[in-house]
């Protein structure tokens, strides 16, 4: 390069011709929506450095995103390329490669800087972090962050290094530790980025940025938001090798706190960067290439970047898939959703739906229960305020666009009806019927019921290919799967209208086909049988509750029946015996749950266990009363041989997810797991129930079935198949080699 005359390019960057030597590096990559750091994308980065770092006419650089349009500057690493290393050398050794390159860029004569329009993740941030300076734009979507421990992973090209030491250790361990990312304004408070600009002016801006530093002290330059100290204390612990330990003492138990043992990735990050503290810059980069290699083989990572890859596709759909023949499609942002119940399911998706663009009309059959639902949407809308997601002055805009009636008035212009009444077939055929008659003939009608069945409402129905399932998961506003039921009727063009909407509201819609529990209550049913038949026999369900949760669920199985409601559990089991028949039956226990209206779960204050009071270490007391009334007392529980919960609560929800594949409800196992770490909360570090049977053996699997001697419990023909043939889950159902 001469004189900044002529412009270098690759396949992905360009430099273009410098301006008062200042030169633009613009990162598009060729093919894809978003930018993201390959092997190749990055060696090619090494050979472009090299050519900048030779032209003395550079004095600055400046690297921006050239996909403006995509909400990202750049996305990352290519996980792709995460999931495919299997050797640990192989793995420390693409981590030092990233450094090495991105060393360059930090090491650079010139003064560098990262102009950023949108998502700047992962390896992304650590290539802003190795520039000397940052400049944000002021966009929804600019974010700053470093989610490599939700995969599984450190940050692996410099960023448990860089940031703690650009920002201070305190300030750098929960963005690190928990992969949240940081918006464009919270960034410059904390001093990750030096300023924030319109985004229209993000290039003009940065040019400046940098004509300012050069003017002053080129690379020591240091602007305002960079002038923020952090208070003497502080920085004396970061400063000392007990003041660190302290504070990584502090970290670990929050992180037993959050995430407990199973995800090692926490505790690694925080080592990489409180003993990188202590080291040289250098050091510190191979220890966290080091951590990067045990990491990136594990099969928590393995199993962690499945589930992401997995959702991420269900997220983005098929652009080039079948559209569907017909008139029905997804309402346009902006257009009208009719809302049929105004309860905690009908405020929740009223506030969802608003939040996405589109204007909500809940209908109630009184104004006292549209009331409820307004205040649902205030309660909704005021905790995002109180967590910093949203601004107040969103709030009255987003109210304005949600209205309610107790008629239908307004629903001729509804572009899509979801349906969120009790759960009663009869109530739901009438308010199908009522609505069918206001709505335009390509508008779709989409229930959110949990277990009923779609070909009964489409029996009903005066446009039977216009009725789908749309089963949203409590609370609406955070749980992000979402089944789409097909009912034998239902048109393509509508599954495609409901699985684009869902998409439109961010969540991941997983294809069911119609039947008793559709795909997530089936499975979760035969595991609440088996917990609640656990009880009848004498066992403790404190002890159930606690083993489970060591396991890596969420909650325990009683505590999960004391969230949905008891009323609600007793009759999802009677549903799924009806249509499941006797492998189904749900213990008298569970059949008379609900019987007790003073007793249904959280929502009355008292279930398994007695909800506003804890007893010794925190934990919830149970609720003796119901115990008494079935003879159990607590001293008398019985105490099981090691490996007994999982052997009697997992291996039949496996059994049952098998059984829901040779029925063909999913596609694939995929399905299955994807399903029920994002509807249930299996752990996700086992990768689903499907990735965990073939992680200990389908034949393990089926010998512990066979071995509990109940009927109930015989293992599924396609278990059996699978051991016969010496095969799992993968690759068989998921079309692909491991």
């Amino acid at each position: 390069m001469t004189g900044g005359k002529k412009s270098s390019n690759t396949a992905a960057w360009t430099v273009e011709p410098a301006e008062d030597g200042i030169a633009f590096l613009v990162f598009d990559l060729p093919g894809h929506k978003v930018n993201k750091l390959s092997e190749a994308v990055i060696e090619e980065l090494d050979r472009v450095l090299d050519e900048v770092a030779s032209d003395k006419s550079i004095r600055g650089l400046v690297v921006i995103g050239g996909k403006e349009g995509s909400g990202t500057f750049i996305a990352g690493a290519d996980i792709s390329e995460i999931r495919a290393v299997t050797d640990r050398q192989e793995a420390t050794g693409q981590a030092r490669r990233g450094q090495a390159v991105l060393g360059k860029l930090s090491s650079m004569q010139a003064v560098t800087a990262a102009a950023i329009h949108g998502n700047c993740l992962g390896g992304g941030a650590e290539l802003a972090l190795a520039c000397d300076f940052r400049i944000a734009s002021d966009f929804e979507k600019t974010r700053l962050g470093l989610p490599e421990v939700q995969l599984g992973v450190i940050p692996g090209f410099g960023g448990t290094q860089r940031l703690p030491r650009l920002i201070g250790l305190a300030r750098a361990m929960p963005i690190i530790l928990t992969g949240k990312p940081l918006d464009a304004r919270k960034a410059l408070k904390l001093g990750a980025v030096d300023e924030v600009v319109h985004p229209g002016s993000l290039r003009d801006s940065s040019r400046a940025f940098v004509a300012r530093a050069l003017a002053g002290k080129g690379k020591s330059y240091r602007p305002r938001s960079r002038a923020r100290k952090r208070s003497l204390l502080m920085r004396l612990f970061e400063s000392t090798g007990p003041g660190r330990s302290y504070m990584q003492s502090r970290a670990l138990k929050g992180i037993q706190r959050k995430v407990g043992k199973h995800y090692p990735a926490p505790r690694r990050a925080l080592d990489a960067m409180v003993r990188g503290r202590g080291m040289s810059l250098e050091e510190g980069l191979k220890l966290e290439a080091k951590l990067v290699g045990e990491l990136a083989v594990s099969d928590v990572c393995k199993n962690l970047i499945d589930i992401f890859l997995t959702s991420e596709a269900a997220r983005r759909g098929d652009p080039g898939g079948k559209k569907g023949r017909g008139s029905a499609r997804a309402p346009d942002k902006g257009g009208l959703v009719g809302l049929l119940g105004a309860g905690v399911m009908g405020g929740g998706l009223a506030a969802l739906v608003a939040r996405k663009g589109y204007r909500a009309r809940m209908k109630d059959i009184s104004r006292e229960a549209i009331t409820a639902g307004y205040q649902r949407i205030d309660e909704i809308f005021r905790g995002r305020v109180e967590r910093g997601k949203m601004k107040k002055s969103e709030v009255i805009n987003l109210m304005a666009r949600i209205s309610g009636a107790t008629d239908y008035a307004g629903f001729s212009s509804a572009g899509l009806v979801i349906e969120a009444v009790v759960e009663d077939m009869e109530i739901k055929k009438k308010v199908l019927l009522e609505v069918e008659a206001e709505l335009a003939g390509q508008v779709v009608f989409a229930s959110n019921t949990s277990a009923l069945s779609i070909e009964e409402l489409q029996n009903a129905a005066k446009r039977p290919g216009r009725i789908a399932g749309l089963h949203f998961f409590n609370p609406v506003e955070r749980m992000p799967l979402v089944e789409v039921i097909r009912g034998p009727r239902t048109t393509d063009a509508a599954m495609v209208a409901v699985e684009t909407f869902a998409r439109s509201l961010g969540k991941i819609p997983v294809r069911c086909k119609d039947g008793p529990g559709f795909l997530v209550n089936r499975v979760l049913g035969a595991y609440l049988n088996e917990a609640v038949r656990l009880v009848e026999e004498g066992y403790s369900p404190g002890v159930m509750d606690q083993a489970i949760r060591d396991f890596g669920m969420p909650m325990g199985p009683l505590e999960l029946i004391d969230e949905v409601g008891h009323d609600v559990a007793s009759k999802v089991a009677r549903i799924l015996h009806i249509g499941l028949g006797e492998r189904a039956r749900p213990p008298a226990l569970l059949a008379s749950l609900g019987d007790d209206p003073s007793a249904l779960g959280k929502k009355t204050g008292r279930g398994f266990y007695l909800h506003g009071s804890t007893g010794r270490g925190g934990k919830l007391e149970l609720n003796r009363k119901l115990f008494s009334r079935i003879g159990k007392k607590a001293s008398g529980f019985k105490t099981p041989a090691v490996g007994f919960w999982v052997q009697r609560l997992i291996y039949p929800m496996i059994n049952e997810a098998a059984f829901a594949l040779e029925d063909n409800v999913v596609e694939a196992a995929s399905d299955v797991d994807l399903a029920m770490v994002f509807g249930t909360g299996f752990a996700p570090f086992r990768g689903g129930p499907l990735r965990y049977a073939d992680s200990i053996g389908i034949g393990a699997v089926v010998d512990g079935l066979k071995g509990l001697g109940e009927s109930r419990l015989t293992p599924c023909d396609l278990l059996e198949n699978l051991v016969a043939r010496d095969e799992g889950f993968y690759p068989r159902w998921r079309g692909q080699d491991d």
